[in-house]
Order: C-alpha cells, then structure tokens, then sequence
C-alpha cells in the first residue's frame, strides 16, 4: 500500500479541532456495551455508570464475521514447533479456564497472578479472569523470586498461574521452581495451577493443579463490570521500589486502546509480530488486547533474536507473512550487530509496517532499521532523499504504563505527519501533550519535564502515593524529560527521577538497593549509558565485601535483567556526585570514587 503524510499544519489544525471528552464518547461507541455510560468524564470517572467485559470485547464481539474462524494467535516455540488456534478456538478455552477459575474460588475483585511466557494458555487465563471480572496481573519472568514474592504481597492473588519451565537457548528455565520460593517467602495460601510447557519434573506441592485437574463451574457468563472496576495490575516502580501497583481500569483502558491499536495501523486481515512480551505494558496493551479487539492474526514467539541463528525474528516475519512488525530499539540495536547477512536470507515484502517502543531510539538506529528491515525494489514510502527510499514507514512509539497506551507517534491510520528521525513524533490526538519548565510554563526546543494537561481513560482507577504525587495543579508528570519543537515533535531523552531503562525494562534503583541491603550492606545504585542495554545499573557498596554474592542478590531479588554491570566498593557513599559520574559513564564514575573494578 501507498502511505501519503500530511503536512504539519494539517496536524495542527486537525488537533484544535478535537473537543475533549467528547472526541474519546465517539471511540467509546465502538465497543461493546452491557450497559452504556450516562456520560464520557464527569470529572472523576471516565464512562461513569458504564458496564462491559473486557473478555468479550476482545474475543466475543467478532462472531458471526469472517474474523471467527481465522487466525487469531499463532503461537512458536524456542525449538520451532507451531500452534495456530482460531478466534473460536481461543474463546472455548477462555471459557474453558473462565469455569476453573470460578470452580477454585476466584470472583469479581479477586486477583489471578501469572508467571509465564506467552504460552496460548496464559493468554487465555488471562482474558478467563477479565471474563469473571478478577483483575489479574502477568509478571515478567525476567523478574527473580524476591521480586515474585513483593508481587504476591501486593495483589493477594487468589490463584497463581505458571508454567513448569520454559527453554531459553535451549535451556531450562525453572518456572515453578521461583514459584515455589516466592510463595514460601510471601506467606501465600492459595491454589498454583501448572501450565506444562516442558514436561519437566517439578516439585508437586498440595497447592498444585495440573489444568485439567482444576474444578470446573461451567460456563459463567461474561461479569458486566463498571467502567472502573480493576482490569489489570503493573508494579508501580518508582525510585524507592516496585511494591505498589498500577491498576488499570476496564472502560476507559479498553477504549483507549482500541483506539490506538486501530491508529497505528492493525487492521484485521494483518498480522501481526510483536517481540515485547506481556509483563511489560505494551506487552498487555498491544498482544494482549489491543490486536485482539481489532480481530488482526497474532504471532507470539517465546524466545529471543539470535538464537539458534541471528535470523530467527526475520524468518518468523518470512513464514508468517507478517505485515506489522513491532519492537524495541535494544533488539534492533543487538539484529544491527550480526550485520546485513542474516536479514538478507529472507523475503520481507509482506511488511508494510516497522513499529519500535520502549526507549529512546537515535537517528543513526532509525537510519539501520529504515534502510534494512523497511528497504525494497519498489519504494512506498519516500521519507526523505537523504535517507534512501524504504519501501515502508519505521515509527517509533512513546508509552508509559500509567498512561496505558502509546500517546505520541507518528499515525499511519489517522492523521499520518512526515516521521522526523530520533523523536516520537507528535502527541496523539486526545492527549493534552506539552513540555514545561521547573515552574510549569511551557517551553520549547529545551529540555523540560513532559507533562499532559487534562486526565486520559486508561488512567489508573488506584495507584501508590508516588503515582499521585506526579500530578501539581492538575497537570500530570509523566516522568520523563522531553524536547518538544514549535512544530509539536517530541524527542524523549531520560527519566526525570532515578528509574533506570535497561533493555526497554523499567527498573527501581531501590528494589536493587532492597535486596543488596540484605547482605547486610549499605548500597546506592546509579544508572550508566549503555551501548546495547541504554542504560545499566551500577550497585555502589560503602565498605568491603563479595562482589558475586552482591550479584546473586540482585538476581534473586529482582531478576535476572537487573544485572548491575559493575558492583563497586568504596570508603564512602556520595550521592551527588555518583549521580554526575553516572551520567558521563562507567569509567567516569569509577573514576570519581577512585576504584578500578
């Protein structure tokens, strides 16, 4: 297809033409509704006095039309092995697992955790819990056994879904084995119900139910919830820990994100590749929702790009005729690295769309990914001479997870601006974007916080004290610091408080710090540049001590993806000025504090 952009100046006359909350009650009449609000924002609430179901505004709504019996998830794993399930065939199982969560207890409030890859049964367990209205929330298994059990604490979960094991270059990573460990550490009672991806032997405990073995209550009919009733939970991290919760809601969430799904261009005959996992919130708005209620073909892949070859992502977009392809530039950062010849093995002429998220993404990037993953004999997309003629547009997408969705891009399916390299383009339309100064005046082409003037629907319906804290004078702090032009293109540069962004990931400084004081040591952690992760963290210990028991602390408190890239020792802990040496650099910091190592 050809993609034409218009001029800026239609974008902002489109813009001054949007009268909210009025533009968001026209998208909201697109789903379904059990009961219609009696309006869109009544200055509290979004879609007041609304009811729906998340579960069959993703699955149900699309029978009776040609989306039912196609495509809707094609499911591969790390050795190669394929499972397509049809629209029909993924609302059986939704309803199947709807009746075992009903049949162990779980009722409307009642919170599911999932600790899983993106295996088609987690997915399912997580629309069955919407589908009787439990909040559920998936956790990253990047994250370790300390973090899993601070997650249990939080939700209180009713049921925890997991999965025995799941490979990862080709080895076992023990799932249920950092199940068991956290619910030992977090106290819980409740029932693990078991996914068996690999088959593996794994400790049974009485809690623990195959899914067959779980009661059954039948069918129960999709739960009406309120427009605010709990959808979904994510660590609310900041930079004292992640113990809090973002919680988002189910109208507002769900209107906002078939909005944007539909903006940034699914449609129901693509399919669509996205390589961020749920777990994370473009994960959960973007696989888990967002391509569903458009009714677009779904490829989830477990695994990462290298392995067992540097080719694997392109030739899942090769077998698969994947039109959209969506990820983040820590992955285009590490395929860029393996050269051109891994790419060039495959035919790519089923993509139309290049699609990243996550972190900042440089000109020099967007430059690779134009020229290699978007090139083609026939140009259809002409950004600029000085770039070449790609064949498709590569886009890059601005989210956070309290926002819910992305908020500023450019806009193939609505109003599509000229993509201007290294920014993330302009604000959507429905979000009240801007950039101010210490004092909240707005400013541009200077760095300045970024903020959004007026309340979106996906905010959260609750959300931990520092989450409230960002909002002075009825203005938002997203939590960035930002550049945005006279033209309205937003170029976003770093966190405006400690939170680090390691490989896309969003990490608290302080629940590093948690877990390295239970050695007994006083820790500060600092974030560095990095070339492949963007940012890495630096735990600083005042004293002596075991730099690889320091590492094993953070591994099995956070995570594996919180890997500090250097533990220092010192005398003394300066705060500030390991803030100023971080900044410029690992050496430099090294440096300040007069360490080698």
């Amino acid at each position: 297809m050809k993609y034409k952009a218009v001029s800026i100046q239609e974008y902002l006359k489109y813009r001054e033409r949007i009268k909210m909350p009025e533009f968001w009650a026209e998208w909201a009449q697109k789903l379904q509704w059990v009961k219609a609000p009696s309006a869109a924002f009544d200055g509290r609430r979004w879609f007041p006095g609304g009811a729906l179901n998340a579960s069959a505004n993703v699955l149900d709504k699309h029978k009776g039309t040609f989306v039912w019996d196609k495509p809707g998830l094609i499911f591969e794993t790390e050795e190669g092995e394929t499972r397509a399930y049809t629209y029909s065939d993924l609302h059986k199982m939704t309803e199947d697992f709807a009746g075992r969560l009903a049949g162990l207890g779980v009722g409307p409030g009642d919170y599911v955790l999932i600790y899983s890859p993106p295996l088609p049964e987690a997915l399912a367990f997580a629309w069955a819990a919407a589908r009787i209205g439990a909040p559920f929330e998936w956790v990253f298994t990047g994250w370790g056994p300390g973090f899993l059990a601070s997650r249990i604490a939080a939700d209180k979960p009713k049921v925890i879904i997991a999965a025995d094991a799941f490979p990862r270059r080709g080895r076992p990573v023990k799932v249920k084995e950092a199940v068991d460990k956290a619910v030992e550490a977090a106290g819980w009672e409740g029932n693990v119900v078991v996914l068996r991806r690999m088959g593996i032997d794994v400790p049974r405990t009485k809690r623990d139910l195959e899914v067959e073995e779980a009661p059954s209550a039948g069918r129960p009919e999709p739960y009406a919830a309120a427009s605010e009733h709990p959808l979904f939970a994510l660590p609310a991290t900041y930079d004292e820990g992640s113990d809090g919760s973002i919680v988002h809601g189910t109208a507002g969430y769900l209107v906002q994100t078939y909005a944007t799904t539909l903006w940034m261009g699914l449609r129901p005959r693509d399919t669509y590749f996205c390589t961020v996992l749920p777990g994370w919130i473009t994960g959960i708005t973007y696989v888990l929702f967002g391509p569903f209620m458009v009714g677009s073909t779904v490829v989830v892949y477990e695994g990462g790009p290298d392995y067992p070859h540097w080719d694997r992502w392109w030739n899942i977009i090769e077998r698969y005729a994947v039109t959209v392809f969506l990820t983040t530039p820590g992955a285009l950062r590490l395929l860029a690295k393996a050269g051109a010849a891994p790419k060039e093995a495959h035919a790519l002429d089923s993509l139309r769309l290049v699609l990243t998220t996550a972190e900042p993404m440089d000109e020099e990037l967007w430059r690779w990914a134009y020229e290699a993953a978007a090139s083609g004999e026939v140009a259809t997309y002409s950004y600029d001479p000085k770039y070449g003629r790609g064949r498709i547009p590569v886009i890059h997408f601005y989210i956070t997870r309290e926002v819910g969705t992305f908020f500023s891009g450019d806009l193939p399916d609505l109003i599509f601006t000229p993509i201007r390299p290294g920014t993330v383009g302009n604000p959507f339309p429905g979000f009240d974007l801007d950039v101010v100064d210490d004092e909240g005046r707005p400013i541009r082409g200077r760095p300045g916080h970024v903020v959004l003037r007026s309340p979106w629907p996906a905010m959260p319906v609750e959300a931990p004290e520092a989450y409230w804290r960002r909002w002075r004078g009825g203005v938002y702090y997203v939590g960035d610091w930002g550049v945005l032009t006279e033209d309205y293109y937003l170029t976003v540069l770093k966190r405006d408080d400690r939170v680090m962004k390691v490989n896309g990931y969003r990490i608290s400084p302080g629940d590093i710090e948690r877990a390295v004081s239970k050695l007994g040591y006083k820790a500060y952690v600092v974030a560095v540049p990095d070339p492949q992760r963007f940012q890495a963290p630096v735990v600083i210990v005042e004293g002596g001590g075991d730099p690889d028991a320091v590492r094993r602390a953070v591994r099995d408190g956070v995570g594996p993806i919180a890997d500090p890239a250097a533990v220092l020792f010192v005398e003394e802990i300066d705060k500030a000025l390991a803030e100023e040496a971080a900044a410029k650099g690992l050496e430099e910091l090294k440096k300040a504090f007069g360490v080698g190592g």
